[in-house]
This record gives C-alpha cells, structure tokens and sequence, in this order.
C-alpha cells in the first residue's frame, strides 16, 4: 500500500480482521467480566505486559478485590505482595489511588472524564471504553503501530503512536458499528501473528500488506 490512507480498503481490512478474531477470540477471563471495576484494572494491568502473565493476578483480584472500596480496605502490603509477578510496581500506587478517587462512584463513560483518573492514560481509557462500555474507540498500541506499519510500508520509531497520520488511520479502519469485535480482532492479530517475527502466511489481510514480501517466509 505504502500510503498513509487507506482509500476504499479500510473498510474491507476491518471486515477481515473482525471475520478472523470471531474465528481466534482469545477468551481472557476479564474479557467476559461485567465487573467494570475489574475491566478497568485488567487494562491496567495489560500495559507493557503480556496478558498470560495477567490471568493469575486478575484473578486474584477478581476474588480479593473486586469493588474499589474492598481494595481501599484491604493492607496495601496484601495488594503491592499480589501484583509483585507482574513488576512495574508504579502501577499498584495508580490502582490504590483509582479506587481512593472512585470509591462508589461510577467509573465515567466519556474518554475525558475517563483520563482524569489516575493510571487511567490515552491507551487505557480507548481500551476500557471500546472494549467493556459500548463506546467507539480506536485502539493504538505499540503492536498496533507495528501492524499499521507494515500494512502502509512506512517505517516506525518510539515516538510514532502520537503521530496524527497513525491515529487517523486506526480510526479509519475501526468501523462505527462491530468495534469492539474489530478491536479485539485487532489485539489477537498483532499478539499472534503480525508479532515482532510475523506470521505472514495466516493473516486474513497479507494481500493489503505493503511488506508481506519482506516477512512472508519467515
């Protein structure tokens, strides 16, 4: 594609990847919680982690604390000992003071409302609305920018999830209506197949992929 607009094929990538994730839905166990407190942590919990090194924590929580005012009541040593396998130990300060700031408040619906709360960042906050509050939101992640990267052909730094052309793109392709479906079809593909060594031959949208040639036989 080598462009930074999709044209006329955002639309059928997006129909693509939602058809591939109902077929490879990872089924994470806060995936189907209807405990928006616990979805919030779970997001919180995923960042910069990999979401097999989550379950056992998440579901400890899930029996532990599972309302912030049962956390706030809990010794915070119970809490930082229960989060100790995950590391990037700055994430439980966030959580112990996103259930002080909630306490039995509702957790808002709205991204800027939503940002306001501590641990609660840009990724976070499009993760939880997309994916646990029937809000549209696009999701870019750093596998997310990889992907987008490859389909377009334009190459990436550290820096390139805030430019406004890799925003506008991941907009372009999470359609109105199924954008949750979408969005978890998204994060399946980029953990599974479109990864750091790609698996080039089983993703559903090789034939849009300006670098499909580069990685196909790896």
């Amino acid at each position: 594609m080598n462009q930074r607009h999709l044209g006329g094929k955002a639309s059928e990538i997006s129909h693509r990847v939602i058809g591939w994730g109902r077929n490879n839905f990872q089924r994470y166990p806060w995936r189907s919680t209807d405990n928006h407190w616990l979805a919030l942590v779970a997001e919180i919990m995923l960042q910069r982690t990999r979401a097999a090194a989550v379950i056992p924590v998440w579901n400890y929580w899930e029996q532990s604390f599972s309302t912030p005012q049962v956390l706030m009541a809990s010794p915070h040593q119970s809490i930082r000992e229960s989060f100790k396998s995950l590391g990037l130990g700055w994430r439980v300060d966030f959580l112990i003071k996103l259930a002080e700031k909630l306490g039995a408040r509702e957790i808002p619906e709205n991204k800027a409302d939503l940002m306001k709360l501590p641990g609660v960042g840009d990724y976070v906050s499009s993760a939880y609305l997309s994916l646990h509050a029937e809000v549209r939101e696009s999701i870019v992640d750093s596998n997310v920018v990889r992907w987008i990267s490859r389909l377009t052909g334009i190459k990436v730094d550290g820096e390139t999830r805030r430019s406004k052309w890799i925003r506008e793109l991941a907009d372009e392709m999470t359609p109105v209506t199924g954008y949750r479906e979408y969005n978890y079809g998204v994060l399946d593909l980029t953990m599974t197949v479109c990864k750091a060594r790609p698996l080039c031959a089983r993703c559903p949208v090789a034939e849009y992929c300006a670098s499909r040639q580069q990685f196909y036989d790896v």
